[in-house]
């Protein structure tokens, strides 16, 4: 407890000489994860530290501030105090929440970082005590956390299976370790115009390698990747790959999948704006995104679209009928391409619902001017029922499975 006080009144020093600025803290909020999985937490904790301090020290060098660094006693919380910058701020957030997801240590391959970081301006209200500013910090992220919740005890008997929870976390460090080294790929599968039969663009689906040496797919690891914060490193890394394809083979066109956290993330926004102004590769770039996205923030979502429709970029709404929106919603949503879902299309031989579902869909996508795009086209049956009731397009391993090969 006096050593809690001790760091409260050096940081009280240095928010007084400030006078004003902004105090950020950062957490380790996998803490107790780590605590049952691995033997000696202490390592990482001191490597979690390592990491905030030394980019910090970075930011400090480059950008010509003082910038303050101080450890909780339980090393999982750093406290700093910035100028009051907010392009700083949201830089050197991004900055820690990259490093610190990207770190892997080979010999504990279950073990990852994951940090939270939250900040305040002050002085606050003329508040300039660092406990009181933490306090409004903490009370603050509490409501945005909670203010649809609602607040009760709960028991939950439920074991936590540390085998599978491990695996996962490997899976995840496989992962992050190809992020890091720059050793992921995509595997390109065609979307097939019905009218001309050529093909109209690709999907990037991205591989990561094994411990077998075989490519593997992110696919199952993506629900774990957006629950552990990782996906926005994947989505940066996703985009800066695809434009550099793109601007390596004037003759493609690509698609690639934005997560919904993407779409919400003012940073990555930032970056595609970057690269489209250096790179003349907008009109032929699709972003897939999911029904799911305007269910989190409408406006925030359609802001993405719109400033990226500006360049030329078009949108596909992927796995159109696994999630809520309904044939008037479309009326709303500013997309160009509809993907509808795969469940749809393996059945829809057999299954009258299906059927109907996906011919009242591309009549009403053709009255809008959306190009529909089946997924899943197993065999040439279901491909040719597509074609005779005019789908747009098709995508399957009929036509050809995903590859590291593109077809000329």
């Amino acid at each position: 407890m006096a050593e809690n006080s001790k760091i409260m009144e050096l940081l009280d020093r240095h928010i007084s000489k400030q006078k004003q600025g902004i105090l950020m803290v950062v957490c380790l909020v996998n803490k107790d994860e780590l605590a049952i999985l691995v033997d000696n937490i202490n390592q990482l904790l001191e490597k979690f530290c390592d990491i905030v301090e030394g980019t910090c020290r970075e930011f400090s060098s480059q950008e010509m501030f003082s910038c303050q660094v101080l450890r909780a006693t339980d090393k999982a919380t750093l406290y700093i105090v910035i100028p009051d910058d907010d392009k700083l701020l949201d830089q050197l957030t991004t900055t820690i929440h990259v490093k610190t997801q990207l770190y892997v240590d080979e010999n504990l391959p279950e073990a990852y970082l994951r940090s939270w970081t939250g900040s305040i301006r002050f002085p606050q209200k003329g508040v300039l005590e660092a406990e009181k500013l933490i306090s409004l910090l903490n009370y603050s992220n509490f409501l945005i956390n909670n203010n649809t919740r609602l607040c009760y005890f709960n028991y939950d008997d439920n074991k936590v299976d540390l085998e599978l929870l491990r695996n996962k976390n490997k899976d995840l460090n496989l992962l992050r370790t190809s992020l890091v080294n720059k050793t992921f790929k995509f595997f390109y599968q065609p979307i097939v115009d019905r009218e001309t039969s050529n093909i109209s663009y690709y999907e990037c689906l991205l591989r990561v390698r094994g411990d077998d040496g075989k490519w593997l797919s992110v696919g199952s690891m993506i629900c774990d990747a957006e629950s552990k914060d990782l996906i926005s490193v994947v989505d940066f890394a996703v985009t800066e790959m695809a434009i550099e394809e793109l601007q390596k083979d004037p003759n493609i066109s690509l698609s690639i999948n934005i997560s919904n956290i993407g779409v919400l993330n003012k940073q990555l926004l930032a970056t595609i704006d970057a690269l489209l102004k250096k790179y003349d590769v907008a009109s032929r770039l699709i972003i897939e995104i999911t029904e799911t996205s305007f269910n989190h923030d409408f406006d925030t979502t359609k802001n993405f679209i719109d400033t990226l429709h500006r360049y030329g970029c078009r949108f596909a709404l992927d796995d159109f009928g696994s999630g809520f929106t309904s044939f008037k919603q479309l009326l709303n949503l500013p997309i160009d391409i509809i993907k509808i879902d795969g469940s749809y299309i393996r059945d829809i031989l057999k299954n009258d619902h299906s059927k109907f579902f996906v011919e009242a869909l591309i009549k009403l996508a053709g009255e809008l001017g959306i190009k529909t795009v089946a997924e899943f086209v197993e065999n040439g049956e279901i491909a040719k029922f597509l074609i005779d009731i005019k789908i747009g397009a098709m995508q399957g391993n009929f036509f050809l499975p995903a590859s590291d090969d593109r077809v000329s």
